[in-house]
């Protein structure tokens, strides 16, 4: 059965054995962590006695704080709290539109984020990796009066440094163009901790910024969005999102809170080994398989691709792992606009036990291994 989008074939694989295929973190839970989750009923308690706004403002500075965001307008009213960042994507979604904007969004990219947008503004393509020395004026050459980068981004793990943002960022100002940053993936990636609010709140660009706490850790789905706005925004997102919700839960902003602070002592320490070891061991693995590559070997997000000589191999791969319990993500859709150049590629999330990695990766040597076999 053909499925349309990544999400659908991601909800195929939620109750597999072996499920590689979306980017939520699943692994088990670290002490520390466990230890939070043990304290649920006393943070029940806690957030119905504490005023949403204080625990609030309490999770902001925990979580930001956490990712070395430490300029973020969040004691300004400039940071907006979400369910999901999907959620975001859709309130941005509806301010671009209500401005009339043609936003560059980058290619590849998660195809939810081109397919939320695309329903409300037109789309230009922004070839990743992007050249910061010449992206705003290529888009803006294109008819772009707004640009969305992911940063790092998924499926490639590219990130924009900080002479890079600097660049973008200067030439946004020149153009009044909006900069949109979506940087869901940033806790994995401590190349992309350098303060990115200081850079834009001393330009005075118009920009929107999409954080996420969903990838993080593994809490059965309790996550957060923030919205992260400059002035020219505030109010335009801000009515967006009183289309959407009313608030978002308490007791996940004292979760998120306290897991955040965790991170800042230790805990992302430990999930960055986690993915690094997953990585390596993907990488010892496809080694030795013929023909076979992993690509951006050098990323630090929470999935990698695994390259196969063409689409037609690429699929049997994923299909005979499939029939053993094992779920990978195709890429094609991730590449909106062209989705030829994915189809040879398959995204495997990290965010997992090693056990399990290194299951999947005994399962992808046989299968490999028979499908070479079959072609003699």
């Amino acid at each position: 059965m053909e499925l349309d989008n990544l999400t659908e074939f991601e909800q195929r694989a939620i109750d597999a054995v072996i499920n590689l295929s979306d980017g939520h973190p699943r692994q088990t839970l670290t002490n520390t962590q466990a230890s939070v989750i043990d304290r649920l009923p006393q943070l029940f308690k806690e957030a119905a006695d504490t005023s949403l706004a204080d625990l609030e403002s309490a999770c902001k500075r925990s979580f930001f704080d956490a990712i070395h965001q430490h300029s973020a307008p969040w004691s300004e009213g400039r940071v907006f709290s979400v369910y999901s960042s999907s959620v975001a994507t859709v309130a941005v979604g509806f301010a671009l539109a209500e401005s009339n904007e043609t936003v560059a969004l980058l290619h590849p990219t998660f195809d939810n984020i081109h397919d939320l947008l695309a329903r409300l503004v037109d789309i230009i393509e922004l070839t990743d990796p992007v050249d910061p020395a010449s992206a705003v004026s290529d888009a803006v050459g294109r008819g772009a009066t707004a640009i969305f980068l992911t940063t790092p981004n998924n499926p490639t793990g590219h990130y924009i440094d900080e002479p890079g943002l600097r660049q973008i960022v200067n030439d946004c100002a020149k153009e009044n163009v909006t900069l949109c940053l979506d940087t869901s993936f940033r806790g994995f990636d401590t190349r992309t901790q350098f303060d990115h609010y200081a850079i834009l709140e001393s330009t005075g660009i118009k920009y929107i910024v999409i954080e996420d706490t969903g990838k993080l850790w593994p809490v059965s789905e309790m996550k957060l969005g923030f919205v992260v706005v400059s002035s020219h925004w505030r109010r335009r997102v801000e009515h967006a999102l009183s289309d959407i919700l009313l608030s978002v839960s308490p007791l996940v902003l004292a979760l998120v809170r306290d897991l955040a602070a965790d991170a800042t002592e230790g805990g992302f320490d430990v999930m960055r080994q986690l993915i690094d070891g997953n990585r390596t061991a993907l990488l010892d693995c496809v080694r030795k398989l013929p023909g076979v590559r992993v690509l951006n070997a050098d990323a630090r997000v929470s999935v990698a691709r695994i390259r196969f000589p063409d689409s037609r191999a690429a699929m049997h791969v994923l299909e005979a792992l499939r029939t053993r319990g094992v779920h990978l993500l195709p890429c094609g859709q991730f590449h909106w606009n062209a989705q030829h150049e994915g189809a040879s590629t398959l995204r495997v999330a990290l965010s997992r036990d090693h056990s399990m990695i290194k299951h999947a990766c005994d399962q992808l040597t046989e299968v490999w291994r028979d499908y070479l076999q079959g072609q003699r």
